[in-house]
Formats: structure tokens, C-alpha cells, sequence
């Protein structure tokens, strides 16, 4: 049985972005996740081969972005949390909307779009399902996002394919624990890299510096996720007492959210903090959220969305500033405010005098909080994936378990 198992990866391996990943045993064959990076082109996996089952891990587009193009030619069965399937078929919209505004053709249309809704068969974390005659696979909340889960496939041997995973509660959703397995597959995208300090220390930094901002006659700009982290700066706001104004998809999404209360730490909670929040509708909402104390608005990495009319508006006031909460990946607007203090406004790059900070108020597991992970796992196998930096896991992990990082369409056998 030592060569029953192949794993394949179709992208993502050594990247944060496209994950992708084909599993073989014992004459069935599985597809984690197909997503796609949304990079300026657009990058995508390789082809994806028949497969029995597409196992969705969660919505965010480096995960879910491609699975509409698996639809167009044949019908597919999707497993994932019904929530994931509505937040998803949210963001391929969108995905094509913008794919026409940046002048890329889109991988897939509407058509596929509808096709992928149609094809999930939902799940429940604790739930179990068979797989053939002699597999069965469990599903385990991930802590990442509402909704996010983990896959464990349980045939000869036990293997746990993580997706994105936390291991800390926040005010959205509680962390993920430790799975025994066989293969840990693993992803590694804080890999070398810290959560510098415990939530509530960063949270109460945070609110420290909003509170600095607004008492010198500035306003604060939150460029957000519209998936779960606008949600979580609308808790963490909740009780602040300041104008709050939100503009962007983060008000649909949330919609959903408040459908699927077990899968929230707090619907209560959610439901207090967005009636608080004043919502854009309208041009003139927009005027009127240029003015207020703090703007929650998409999209998070700045690459487009409303975020950039109010910077236009604020990049020459230094008492205003703009809070980044999120990962910034190389190449995006958010990444070059950061390194060199400007701003591309569709094509025109400009300097930004305004105060830029950042909070990390991450959704992932940090370096050391992975490795306890994995150790706790217990796996003889770990097989490292959707990071940038593998070599800082693989390095401690060695001491207690086999590691491998293969490359995109590498062919592993374990």
C-alpha cells in the first residue's frame, strides 16, 4: 500500500494563489479546490483531468475562482457548505465584471456560473460521506472564514487537506482544531512569518490609532475584503461610538452571512454591528461617507472598487489615513501604497500624503501556530502547499514527519 496515494498539484504549490490539488487512491480521484490568482492578468491552473468529486474548501477566489470553468463541459459534483456556494457564486460574478473592465477575457461565463451553484452538494462540518465503496470523507470546520472546511479522506490510510486554516477565535468564527491523520496536506501561507500580537492586543492598537486619527480631523479609510474581513472590522467597531460608513459587495456578502447562524460565533453579534454601520447606496451616500470618521470599503488590496474614489479625495490630507487589515500580495495597489507611498488611479500613479498603517488582523494560522498544528496532527507525511516560503516550515517540521514540496504538475507518490 506504500504507492497508493498520488497527489498532484494543478497551481498553487509554491504560491499563495490558483491552489489546486488532485488526489488518487485505490481507483478514485479527487479535486481540492480550483482557484485562480487575481493578478493583473488573471493567473489560472493547469487543466483539471475527470475527477469523481470537487471538494471545495472555501469561497475566497485563490481557491474557488476556476471551479466555474469545470462546469462547461461536464457536470460535476461540488462538495462544500452551502454558504460557501452562495459567497462563491457571488465572487465569480464579480470576477467576470472585472475581467471586462481590465480588458481580460473571462475563463467562464455566466452560464458556467449558474451551472456551479447548481453542482454543489452541500455539507456540514462533523458530517461524513462515502466516496466509492471504500472511502469515506469527513468535514471539519477550518476557522478561516464562515463556512471554510477541511477534508479528511479516510480510506487505507488518513489524509487532511487543510484549505486555509485558524487556529484563533475571532469575532466572526472559532479556530479550527488539530485533525489525526496519516498525510497532512498543508497550507503554509504565514510560513517564516508571526502574528505580531495576541487579537486583543491588536485590536485595541488598532482602535488606539482611530481614535488618534479622528481627533485630529482625519478620516479613516478601511480597505477590506468584502468576505469575512469587512464583517470582522464591523464587530470590532461595534461598540466605538464613531460615524461608520460601508461601501462595497461586503454588504451582500454579509447577507448571507446572517442566513447561516451556526456557522457564525455570533449572528447576534454580526446582526448589532452591520445595523450600526450606515450602508452605501447611492452616489450621495458616497458624498456623505466621504465625510464621516471611518470608511469600510472594498476591495481589500486596492486593485479597484470604491476605495480608490475616496482616496482620490484624501491622498494629499496627512491628518487622514489609510488602515490596511489584510495581506498585501506582490503586485497589488495596497502592496505598492505600503512599499513606496503611492497610489495607481487606473494608470496614473500618484503620491499618497496621507498616514498608511498596518493591522494584522490575518485569517490564517502564523508560523509557529502551523507547526503546533501539524505536530498535533500526528502525520508520518506532511505534504507543504499554498505558500511562498515552504523551506521556513519544511526546516522544523523534518524532525517529527517526512516533508514534501512538490512543484505544480509534479506527480507525488506516498
Amino acid at each position: 500500500m506504500d504507492n497508493d496515494i498520488k497527489i498532484q498539484f494543478l497551481g498553487g504549490s509554491g504560491e499563495v494563489g490558483s491552489l489546486a490539488m488532485v488526489l488518487e487512491t485505490d481507483g478514485i480521484r479527487l479535486l481540492f479546490d480550483y482557484g485562480m490568482t487575481p493578478s493583473k492578468p488573471p493567473a489560472f491552473p493547469l487543466p483539471a483531468p475527470p475527477v469523481d468529486r470537487v471538494l471545495l474548501t472555501h469561497s475566497h477566489l485563490d481557491h474557488s475562482g476556476m471551479i466555474p470553468s469545470l462546469c462547461s463541459d461536464a457536470d460535476q459534483e461540488i462538495i462544500s457548505t452551502k454558504l460557501t456556494g452562495e459567497v462563491a457564486n457571488l465572487l465569480h460574478k464579480d470576477s467576470i465584471k472585472i475581467a471586462k473592465m481590465e480588458g481580460y477575457a473571462p475563463p467562464y461565463n455566466l452560464s458556467d456560473i449558474r451551472q456551479a451553484k447548481h453542482s454543489i452538494t452541500p455539507v456540514e462540518p462533523l458530517q461524513k460521506e462515502n466516496i466509492g465503496d471504500d472511502h469515506e470523507v469527513r468535514f471539519y470546520s477550518a476557522g478561516h472564514i464562515p463556512g471554510s472546511l477541511m477534508f479528511e479522506i479516510v480510506g487505507s490510510r488518513k489524509v487532511l487537506f487543510t484549505g486555509d486554516i485558524n487556529v484563533n477565535d475571532t469575532r466572526l468564527v472559532r479556530g479550527t482544531k488539530p485533525v489525526q491523520c496519516d498525510i497532512l496536506c498543508m497550507e503554509g501561507t504565514y510560513a517564516g512569518r508571526e502574528h505580531p500580537k495576541k487579537r486583543e492586543e491588536i485590536e485595541k492598537d488598532f482602535l488606539d490609532k482611530i481614535e488618534e486619527v479622528v481627533t485630529r480631523g482625519g478620516v479613516v479609510v478601511l480597505p477590506a475584503f468584502a468576505v469575512s474581513r469587512s464583517q470582522e472590522l464591523a464587530l470590532v467597531l461595534a461598540n466605538s461610538g464613531y460615524n461608520v460608513w460601508y461601501d462595497g459587495m461586503g454588504r451582500k456578502v454579509s447577507k448571507i452571512f446572517l442566513k447561516y447562524p451556526n456557522r457564525l460565533r455570533s449572528v447576534q453579534d454580526l446582526k448589532k454591528a452591520l445595523d450600526r454601520l450606515n450602508f452605501v447606496h447611492s452616489n450621495h451616500g458616497r458624498s456623505l461617507a466621504s465625510k464621516a470618521e471611518v470608511i469600510i470599503t472594498s476591495s481589500g488590496m486596492m486593485d479597484g472598487g470604491p476605495v480608490l474614489s475616496y482616496m482620490n479625495k484624501l491622498k494629499n490630507d496627512p491628518k487622514s489615513a489609510v488602515i490596511l487589515t489584510g495581506y498585501q500580495v506582490e503586485g497589488t495597489n495596497s502592496r505598492l501604497l505600503v512599499e513606496k507611498g503611492k497610489l495607481d488611479f487606473y494608470g496614473v500613479v500618484e503620491d499618497v500624503e496621507c498616514e498608511v498603517q498596518y493591522f494584522d488582523f490575518s485569517g490564517h494560522a502564523g508560523h509557529s501556530e502551523l507547526i503546533e498544528f501539524a505536530k498535533q496532527c500526528n502525520p508520518e507525511k506532511i505534504v507543504l502547499m499554498h505558500s511562498g516560503n515552504r523551506k521556513a516550515l519544511a526546516d522544523p517540521l523534518k524532525k517529527f514527519a517526512e516533508i514534501y514540496t512538490p512543484n505544480d504538475g509534479e506527480i507525488l507518490k506516498l
